[in-house]
């Protein structure tokens, strides 16, 4: 077995080929925010109920102590800020070496298309999957939307794009739909993870949308603030997890979060 299929078992370790990967990188553009002020509490929090932890190098070494062998770490390589006057394009500051000596499994890197440095956003992501592929390193290639809510026929591309260019697996948002959003499926032939988004809605408002991402064949889920910042974190991403593995249903799902803010 190659090491790129290796590090991809560790996060995909489930037989039908599903994951819950856990983003706690928030903090390089928002600060400290409530929910992952101590990057051990919130980490021992969320392990139990993930597959992997999506987090930055500094994240990583913090929690290296209390991370099993067998929860997959993904690596942020690319940042910009809250602060940052434009909001377009990530920088990169971190590479696949920082990833091998973090023992990480992946690296992610998100694009904007449609923004004002896209030419360079693509030439970064080409250059991240060509030395990744020297050390036999899967890449996660990240699309998010500039503003407002995206097309599922623009999803769909942004994924294509991502597989043609060589990346392992996709991280974008869900459209919505199941089955507006089965088209994004079936133009990409990678893993689909899809992101959370801004902490808004309910836990019942999150449990519908990873369902009807799950119908339409995503792969799992890459949420972050809408579970750290949910009142039960680890209750909410064991609940991901048994829908994604058929063991319970959406209403028994939502029934089990009735009552919560």
């Amino acid at each position: 077995m190659s090491g790129k299929k290796r590090r991809l078992n560790r996060l995909f370790r489930h037989a039908d080929g599903r994951a819950i990967l856990t983003p706690i990188d928030h903090g390089l553009w928002y600060g400290p925010m409530a929910g992952i002020e101590s990057p051990v509490d919130i980490a021992r929090c969320v392990i139990p109920e993930s597959d992997g932890l999506l987090v930055a190098p500094g994240f990583a070494r913090s929690v290296a102590d209390v991370l099993p062998s067998d929860c997959a770490l993904v690596l942020r390589v690319g940042v910009s800020t809250s602060l940052s006057p434009a909001q377009d394009y990530e920088s990169l500051f971190a590479d696949v070496e920082t990833a091998l000596r973090l023992d990480a499994d992946a690296l992610v890197h998100t694009l904007y298309i449609g923004g004002s440095r896209d030419e360079q956003a693509l030439r970064d992501l080409g250059q991240i999957i060509k030395e990744a592929e020297r050390c036999a390193m899967p890449v996660l290639a990240e699309f998010l939307p500039l503003v407002g809510a995206p097309r599922a026929e623009e999803v769909a591309q942004w994924a294509r794009l991502g597989f043609e260019m060589g990346a392992d697996m996709i991280k974008t948002v869900y459209t919505g739909e199941p089955a507006a959003y089965r088209r994004v499926v079936a133009g990409c032939p990678l893993p689909i993870l899809i992101a959370g988004g801004p902490a808004v809605g309910t836990p019942a408002d999150l449990l519908r949308t990873v369902a009807g991402a799950l119908e339409a064949g995503a792969a799992g889920t890459a949420i972050g603030r809408r579970v750290w910042q949910s009142p039960q974190p680890r209750r909410l991403l064991q609940l991901f997890g048994q829908l994604m593995h058929g063991q319970i249903s959406l209403e028994q799902a939502l029934a089990a979060v009735q009552g919560w803010s």
